[in-house]
C-alpha cells in the first residue's frame, strides 16, 4: 500500500516538472522583476545616502528615468493593440519630468541648508513613491501602485531605523550575547554530562 503511495506521488511530481510547474514560477518571478527592481533600487538609494552622508543626487537623477522606463513598458503592455500608446508614453514623459524637476528643487533650493543628507535623501525617495503610485493610477496598473505605496511606507520607516540605530545596534549586540552563553552553558552541561 505504501509503495503504491509513493509511485503516485512520484507520477504527481514527474507530472508537475512535465507540465512547466517549476518553469511558470520563473516566469512569474520575472514578470515581476521590475517591481522589485524598483523597491530595491530606491532602497539602495537611501541606503547609499545613509551611509555616504551625502545626497546622492546623481543617483535619484539616474533612478527616476529608470522607474519612468518601467512605468512605460507597464503601459505599453497594457495598451496593446489599442491607438492610445503614444499619449501613454507622452504623458508618462511628462509626468516623470515633473517629478525629476521636484527633485532638482529639491537638491538646489535653500531647503538644502536645513535639511541633512537623510532626510532629502527620503524627500527623493518619497517623490519617487509618488511617481510610482500615480503612474500605477494612470496606468491601472496595481502592481505599480503597490510598488508606489511600499516605497512610500518604507520611508517612515528608513528614518526610524536611522533613528534607532543605535538602540538596533545595542538589541544586536545583546541577541549575540544571550545567544554565546547559551551556547558556553549548554557546551558546559554536555561536558560535565559526558
Amino acid at each position: 500500500m505504501l509503495t503504491m503511495q509513493i509511485q503516485e506521488a512520484a507520477r504527481a511530481n514527474r507530472k508537475f516538472f512535465a507540465v512547466g510547474g517549476l518553469r511558470a514560477g520563473a516566469v512569474g518571478l520575472l514578470n515581476e522583476l521590475p517591481y522589485i527592481a524598483i523597491i530595491v533600487l530606491g532602497l539602495v538609494g537611501i541606503c547609499w545616502t545613509s551611509i555616504s552622508g551625502t545626497p546622492a543626487t546623481a543617483y535619484w537623477v539616474i533612478l527616476t528615468p529608470i522607474c519612468a522606463f518601467v512605468c512605460s513598458a507597464v503601459g505599453w503592455r497594457r495598451d496593446a493593440g489599442t491607438g492610445e500608446r503614444v499619449a501613454m508614453i507622452v504623458t508618462q514623459i511628462v509626468k516623470w519630468a515633473a517629478v525629476l524637476v521636484a527633485m532638482y528643487l529639491i537638491t538646489i533650493s535653500d531647503t538644502s541648508k536645513l535639511l541633512n543628507s537623510d532626510a532629502r535623501g527620503l524627500m527623493l525617495l518619497t517623490l519617487l513613491a509618488l511617481g510610482v503610485f500615480v503612474s500605477g493610477i494612470h496606468l491601472r496598473a496595481w502592481r505599480l501602485c503597490v510598488t508606489g505605496a511600499f516605497l512610500a511606507v518604507a520611508v517612515p520607516i528608513a528614518a526610524w531605523f536611522e533613528q534607532a540605530a543605535l538602540l538596533l545596534l545595542l538589541i544586536g549586540a545583546a541577541l549575540i550575547a544571550f545567544g554565546l552563553a547559551r551556547w558556553w552553558v549548554r557546551n558546559r552541561v554536555l561536558r560535565s554530562a559526558a
